[in-house]
């Protein structure tokens, strides 16, 4: 259908003004042009048989259909909050007319839509008894607004219309002051259920006597697709042993997902000596694409020292060796798996090399803290009863990368040597190179800490889930000498003097916490709960977080 215009070929065909003439009227056309009326139609497709048009108003009021069609879109509409019109049409399937008509309305979208209403006019010749005649199509306007109904129909309730809830209704409707407030509860009888026959369903015989209120809207959504529930074809059937029910059953496993590379999880209450000794098949199939030079180099690390930290064993690695290190996933599962609990918790471990088994591997246990920022002030560590006047020692620019400008300060004024990120694992009691108290005891060179890490005659001989081979006290003690001297260099950005330490040196040289390793050797300690699967001081262990630092970043 087209709106109107001359024949472009009247014009090439200038030479033919016969010709042209015909094509301009039409006459050589068996569709002739015809303009597009400029009336404007509202189309509303009623899920039903409907006899005539105006049997919509029995369900649908002419009200409700105006402020319809009137509403703004939805973009100008959410733009006005105060208009009232919504481009939604309310339908009752019992009628208008119904006064005891209770039930929820089915709703339907007013939506855009490019369509055209034709007209089709029949006339019949006389003395035909076939149905034959001629039939003429005319446009009479657009519809360019549906109203569509796609949600599900709601239940369906009838109270008594002679009972206490419909004249609850009844006097809502009519606003009956009142009747509203003199409704009240009616009290329950003994007997619920009275004879009744239903002709829908022979197989109901009763009917219940509560007068319940009106049930609320059901549903509002939209009709389901249709799937059929065809499985994809990834997708195929598999045998698995339940162990729940000790029968193999059968279940569907997608083969077009991609198997993970992670290392191998072994728990600290492991078996020991049952430690994964190679690496998954999924990592096996991926070695031809790992670099040969740097999967050497990261055994030969893992042969001189059997556990790592990520941050430990990435300082090792130039920068181009960690983004690719980074990239591809399978290196590391290539050589070791990782402990998940326990003192070696997150620790990368040597294939075959099991450090709860090992009474040397003492030196490998992982120690971290979170210093507690109270110069930092946030609302969470600032007491409100706190005057001003206590408050205005606090240092108010200590913000978060505090620590970092202040290293750089130091620097370029000469009072500290410059950060290096690979070491910053190590902890010398001087200087420190990461804002974080997260370290293994090898890495601890300070002289003080590391006579109490290498006592060897006070280990124990059984690694334990909370303290790992050293006695509860030592461990107690061996972390607070840690932690003092690290929130000494934090704060003050100068090394740590010893005598800081001395009164934790005298409770433990005075036997107070002995009780603890006495506890621990009969195999009834609890632990210290607090070095459990990264848990320290109520503050949860940012592990993960740590995972992906690395040097330099």
């Amino acid at each position: 259908m087209s709106s109107g215009g001359s024949d472009t070929s009247s014009r090439r065909d200038s030479f033919n003004s016969e010709r042209g003439e015909e094509a301009n009227q039409g006459s050589s056309s068996s569709a002739p042009f015809k303009y597009l009326p400029k009336h404007i139609f509202g189309s509303i497709e009623y899920p039903g048989p409907i006899s005539h048009p105006s049997s919509i108003l029995k369900v649908i009021s002419q009200q409700d259909i105006n402020e319809c069609f009137n509403a703004p879109s939805s973009s100008s509409a959410s733009s006005n909050t105060s208009s009232v019109a919504r481009p939604i049409l309310e339908m009752r399937y019992r009628g208008l007319d119904d006064p005891s008509s209770f039930e929820s309305p089915v709703r339907g979208h007013r939506i855009p839509s490019q369509k055209l209403l034709l007209k089709i006019t029949k006339r019949r010749r006389k003395g035909k008894d076939k149905d034959e005649g001629v039939f003429r199509s005319e446009v009479v306007g657009s519809v360019p607004q549906t109203v569509r109904f796609r949600s599900m129909a709601d239940y369906q309730w009838t109270p008594d219309p002679e009972g206490p809830t419909a004249n609850l209704v009844n006097s809502l409707k009519s606003l009956d002051y009142n009747a509203i407030l003199d409704y009240s509860f009616s009290p329950l009888e003994e007997d619920f259920l009275q004879p009744h026959s239903n002709p829908f369903d022979p197989k109901i015989k009763y009917k219940s006597k509560l007068d319940l209120q009106p049930t609320p809207i059901f549903s509002t959504k939209n009709l389901p697709y249709s799937y059929n529930y065809k499985v994809p074809n990834q997708v195929v059937s598999e045998p698995f042993f339940d162990r729940r029910t000790q029968t193999w059953k059968r279940r569907y496993v997608n083969k077009a997902r991609v198997a993970g590379v992670g290392p191998i999880n072994v728990p600290h209450d492991h078996k020991l000596g049952d430690v994964p000794r190679e690496p998954t098949m999924q990592v096996k199939n991926k070695l031809g694409e790992l670099d040969a030079g740097l999967l050497k180099k990261l055994k030969d690390l893992f042969e001189e020292r059997p556990v790592w930290m990520r941050y430990a064993l990435f300082a090792r690695f130039d920068v181009n060796e960690r983004k690719e290190l980074q990239r591809v996933k399978a290196y590391i599962p290539t050589v070791s798996y990782i402990m998940g609990t326990g003192p070696f918790w997150k620790c990368l471990v040597r294939f075959g090399y099991d450090p709860c088994g090992d009474r040397e591997s003492y030196k490998y246990q992982r120690i971290f803290f979170y210093p507690n920022k109270k110069t930092v002030k946030t609302p969470i560590n600032v007491d409100p009863l706190d005057s001003e006047e206590e408050n205005e020692g606090v240092n108010e620019t200590k913000q978060k990368g505090w620590w970092v400008e202040k290293q750089e300060q130091l620097i370029e004024q000469g009072e500290r040597p410059p950060l290096d990120m690979t070491e910053a694992h190590i902890f010398n009691g001087r200087y420190l190179n990461r804002e974080r108290g997260d370290y293994q005891f090898i890495d601890i060179t300070d002289p003080l800490i590391a006579r109490y890490i290498n006592d060897v005659d006070k280990l124990n001989n059984k690694c334990s889930l909370q303290t790992g081979w050293y006695p509860p006290s030592l461990f107690r003690l061996i972390k607070n000498l840690i932690r003092t001297k690290y929130m000494y260099v934090w704060e003050n950005h100068y090394p740590a003097p010893d005598n800081l330490c001395e009164g934790f040196i005298e409770e433990y040289n005075s036997g107070k916490y002995l009780v603890e390793d006495l506890n621990q050797d009969e195999g009834e300690v609890e632990g210290d709960e607090e070095e459990v699967e990264g848990v320290d001081d109520g503050v949860v262990d940012e592990g993960d977080q740590d995972d992906e630092e690395q040097p330099g970043g």
